[in-house]
């Protein structure tokens, strides 16, 4: 397993869960269920004819075999302007931080490289940690016959100003624990803290603690960072 990715995933899974929140309440605004339709030769990504996302190509983890492919490496790769500039950034952002999966050429099999808790959700992996390292507003997976496609997506309506950080945090936190499957609770939570500018205090690996009076929340971890306990309250989360 490479830990410098899984490190990654969980600075970044909470924030990822948070803006798919808000991408599900946007589409359901302002497409009213429809459905998804995407062309990669236009890098678009509509959801009826009132919705369309400027949504790039990153690649597919194909069920038979548990296999990842960078979109720049498959056969029916378009390299257009878009393609090459996230294929540079992505192989980049593996260069500097050394995680060897996001260059690799090819299909390669991802669970020795996510270990088997996040194998199965690769799409969703490769997604978040490159929309949350690269700037993106959200990612979006798709099934097809065999596996899931991943889309990084372009859009300020996705932006959002958060009025209450630590009251959203606390709410929307324990959704992240039942949404994912997350092996460290306190990284996972002090990454979210950090996407909202948070910066909270700490008492050793047990105890992590943000804002105060009606915005605040109170975190307790067990010595296998496992989160036992979270006080704080919801009033005002946006």
């Amino acid at each position: 397993m490479d830990a410098q990715l899984v490190a990654l995933y969980h600075r970044h899974v909470a924030a990822a869960y948070d803006r798919q929140l808000r991408l599900g309440d946007f589409l359901e605004r302002e497409a009213g269920g429809a459905a998804w339709h995407y062309q990669a030769s236009t890098a678009a990504l509509s959801f009826g004819p009132a919705v369309k996302f400027q949504a790039h190509d990153l690649g597919a983890h194909a069920a038979a075999g548990n296999t990842w492919r960078w979109s720049w490496h498959g056969t029916q790769a378009t390299f257009s302007a878009a393609a090459r500039d996230l294929q540079g950034a992505v192989v980049r952002l593996g260069e500097r931080l050394r995680v060897a999966a996001l260059s690799a050429p090819g299909a390669f099999e991802v669970g020795p490289v996510l270990g088997d808790e996040l194998a199965p959700i690769a799409a969703h992996v490769f997604g978040l940690v490159a929309s949350g390292e690269l700037g993106y507003q959200g990612y979006y997976t798709m099934p097809y016959q065999s596996g899931r496609y991943t889309v990084l997506l372009r859009d300020d309506r996705l932006r959002a100003e958060e009025p209450n950080p630590v009251a959203r945090v606390a709410a929307i936190f324990p959704q992240v624990l039942t949404g994912f499957p997350i092996l460290d609770h306190r990284a996972a939570l002090l990454g979210y803290l950090a996407y909202y500018g948070v910066a909270p205090t700490t008492d050793g690996p047990a105890v992590v603690a943000a804002g105060s009076g009606t915005e605040a929340l109170r975190a307790e971890f067990d010595d296998l960072n496992r989160m036992t306990n979270l006080t704080g309250t919801v009033q005002g989360h946006g």
